[in-house]
């Protein structure tokens, strides 16, 4: 797993399940929003994952002019980006709950390339982006996803045997 992490802003992606985690720390200004949003453009370019979960909880109240150039400039770079599934934390902040429900809106007159889910939380987001693969707690998120391929081989050798003997 390879992480990286600009001023507020922390990716952690995880090659065998193609997973791109985007998370941030509340920035100082809602203005520093664009910027943010063009490094995680650049992340996905970069890492070309198949699934992002997108942590918006901490995600500072928007401006008019921050939804506008999320709606004209993020949202089309997403849906071109290859992804297939995208899991979204909720955010707390209910104006921003009213900018995602607006997208979402928009949504429903385009298809969308990829999955979508929203979550309240990180352990179902998880669960659901590495289809209950890996342990859903930040603790065991970094060593644990050889395990479940592990436990996968061994159950399939012992099929296998049953099968032939």
């Amino acid at each position: 797993m390879s992480r990286f992490s600009p001023a507020y802003l922390i990716y952690a992606y995880h090659q065998p399940l193609k997973l791109l985690r985007v998370w941030w720390q509340r920035p100082q200004s809602p203005a520093q929003l664009p910027g943010l949003l063009e490094h995680i453009g650049r992340a996905i370019e970069r890492y070309a994952p198949r699934q992002l979960l997108l942590n918006l909880q901490d995600l500072p109240p928007l401006q008019q002019e921050g939804e506008q150039w999320l709606k004209s400039v993020w949202a089309p770079r997403l849906r071109q980006s290859g992804i297939s599934r995208l899991a979204l934390l909720l955010p707390a902040d209910r104006t921003n709950l009213r900018v995602l429900e607006s997208l979402l809106w928009e949504a429903l007159t385009k298809t969308l390339p990829y999955e979508v889910q929203y979550f309240p939380d990180l352990p179902a987001a998880l669960d659901w982006v590495t289809d209950a693969e890996l342990p859903t707690t930040e603790r065991h998120w970094a060593r644990s996803w050889r395990g479940p391929a592990l436990l996968r081989s061994r159950r399939r050798r012992r099929s296998r045997a049953a099968l032939v003997g």
